[in-house]
């Protein structure tokens, strides 16, 4: 077996030291989130915490009874984002005096935009969706909250 010199040893240590800082530094709320919760249409009760596979059956289904069963795609790409601590700031926007994070994919011509908050425990809170209306903008299509600034048919701008 061969020795190490000082030199390797040392150069060793500081990559080890240099991997604890960096996993040290990454934010609780930049982890993968392990649950999502949905808040149904207009203050419905929510459903139970489910897993991403989950919350992507059930979305679909809401996707489906709306005709927008064509979106699949789209909605599996927004909940990665969702689940992976992608969502983007909704500017000033709160729900339940909670800042709203969106996670959005596809175009304007087939989207699906996710609006939701980081509950207790990483848990995902999402209480509407819709679709690109502009680049900035987005429209409470598929479904949302009856008087709050994510009701069905508003627009949220950016």
């Amino acid at each position: 077996m061969r020795k190490l010199s000082r030199a390797a040893i040392h150069a060793g240590a500081a990559t080890a030291i240099g991997l604890a800082a960096v996993s040290a530094s990454i934010e609780p709320s930049a982890a993968a989130a392990k649950s999502m919760v949905i808040e149904r249409r207009d203050g419905g009760a929510p459903t139970r915490a489910m897993s991403q596979p989950e919350a992507q059956v059930y979305l679909l289904a809401v996707l489906k009874d709306q005709n927008m069963g064509n979106r699949q795609a789209q909605l599996k790409q927004a909940l990665n984002d969702a689940f992976n601590g992608k969502g983007k700031p909704t500017g000033a926007y709160r729900y339940k005096n909670e800042p709203v994070l969106h996670a959005s994919s596809g175009n304007g011509q087939t989207s699906v935009t996710l609006f939701y908050y980081e509950g207790k425990e990483s848990k995902l809170m999402l209480f509407a969706m819709g679709e690109h209306k502009t680049s900035n903008s987005y429209k409470i299509s598929i479904y949302g909250q009856r008087g709050t600034d994510f009701a069905q048919g508003r627009t949220v701008s950016l």
